[in-house]
């Protein structure tokens, strides 16, 4: 081979290597949408943070209509120690994903049940707290002793829109109908229940028991034993590590601080679970 020929034949080894270090190096660098906007935040000194009604985590005070309950009071915790001022948008467990995708929010701290369908669509944070699920029936029904039993030609059962619950009746109660509520009420499930409109209504166990609790024409089916537990978390735009990650350290930190917690004792308890971590010595011989 000719020195020319030899020569050239380097050059194109060197370019397949460049264009292949190039490939590796592309595939290792985040999106633009989704990085950088931490950054955007801590330079704007703004957030917006989308919300689901749902006491005690969030809700408008009755009386003075302001923004409270202990995810409020955290996100708020979590940002004043950048400098930082939420924005707080209100949504419902329909439209949050595409708000999220949109835009429209940087993040939502909505209790939303880790599912893998979302998990294709959006990022979640670390889980924060555990829930399950119950239903409500009236007073004198006989029907139901056991899940089982609502699996049945002929039995109306009323969940959320876009809510966890409403997956998992499909998905478990085939024969059933299903009502969806299009609605941030968290009881509606239960007040078609009670009026008779539907024959079951099924939303979180908290819920459940304080709708029970209240209105003495219905009762709480499984209020000592919640099923479906499963864990619940934030949200981020798909892709947005850097808001997950800081997001995740916050919430670590406030957890086993115990500030978390201290928000959550200024209002009612949430009937929610935490996952405990035990400590052990380290490196003990």
């Amino acid at each position: 081979m000719s020195i020319m020929g030899r020569v050239l034949r380097q050059v194109a080894r060197s370019v397949v290597a460049c264009v292949a270090l190039f490939g590796v190096l592309l595939a290792t660098v985040p999106t633009a949408s989704a990085q950088g906007e931490l950054d955007r935040i801590l330079r704007e000194k703004k957030v917006k943070v989308g919300w689901i009604a749902s006491p005690p985590h969030m809700m408008k005070n009755p009386t003075s209509g302001k923004l409270e309950g202990y995810f409020i009071d955290a996100i708020r915790y979590i940002f004043k120690e950048v400098d930082v001022e939420p924005e707080f948008v209100e949504l419902n467990f329909s439209t949050f994903i595409s708000a999220l995708q949109t835009k429209q929010i940087d993040l939502c701290i909505a209790s939303t049940l880790v599912t893998i369908k979302r998990a294709a669509v959006v990022d979640f944070t670390r889980p924060i707290l555990y829930f399950g699920y119950s239903a409500v029936v009236r007073k004198d029904e006989t029907r139901f002793s056991s899940l089982a039993d609502f699996n049945k030609e002929g039995i109306k059962i009323a969940v959320l829109l876009g809510g966890a619950a409403q997956q998992y009746v499909r998905t478990n109660f085939p024969k059933a109908q299903i009502v969806t509520l299009n609605t941030n009420d968290q009881t509606a499930p239960f007040v078609e229940a009670a009026a008779g409109r539907v024959d079951v209504g099924i939303n979180d166990a908290w819920s459940a028991r304080r709708f029970a609790t209240a209105q003495p024409s219905v009762k709480d089916l499984f209020g000592d034993k919640p099923y479906n537990v499963q864990p619940t978390a934030w949200t981020v735009r798909k892709g947005n590590s850097e808001m997950r990650d800081f997001l995740n350290a916050a919430i670590e930190t406030m957890m086993i601080s115990g500030k978390f917690e201290e928000l959550a004792r200024e209002y009612d308890p949430s009937g929610r679970y935490k996952e405990v971590i035990t400590l052990a010595p380290f490196a003990a011989k």
